[in-house]
């Protein structure tokens, strides 16, 4: 079920709303969809719902310390897998033996 998204100001048609969606679809639910020929512009946030300013913006530098720390963490996830696959091995070789 598709709910039609209005202006609150001058009550023209934006776009949609996915309010019932299929189980395949939930992902959808709630989401809105612009119609991108009825917007000029769209502001992030209103005087009810304040963007959240009191987070940082994520700078060069601190991107390249989080795309540090994601290398470092599939490293760890990599070693752990190998391992991991080793021992499923270890017990499917012992389960062949008994």
């Amino acid at each position: 079920m598709v709910e039609t998204l209005t202006c609150a100001g001058c009550s023209m048609v934006l776009g949609s709303i996915y309010r019932c969606t299929p189980k395949h679809l939930d992902y959808k639910r709630d989401m809105f969809c612009f119609s991108i020929e009825s917007v000029e512009s769209y502001v992030l946030g209103s005087s009810e719902k304040e963007a959240r300013t009191d987070e940082e913006p994520i700078t060069l530098e601190s991107r390249a310390a989080l795309e540090e720390a994601i290398e470092r963490a599939d490293t760890v996830l990599e070693a752990l897998e190998a391992r991991l696959a080793a021992v499923e091995s270890s017990f499917a070789s012992l389960r062949n033996n008994v």
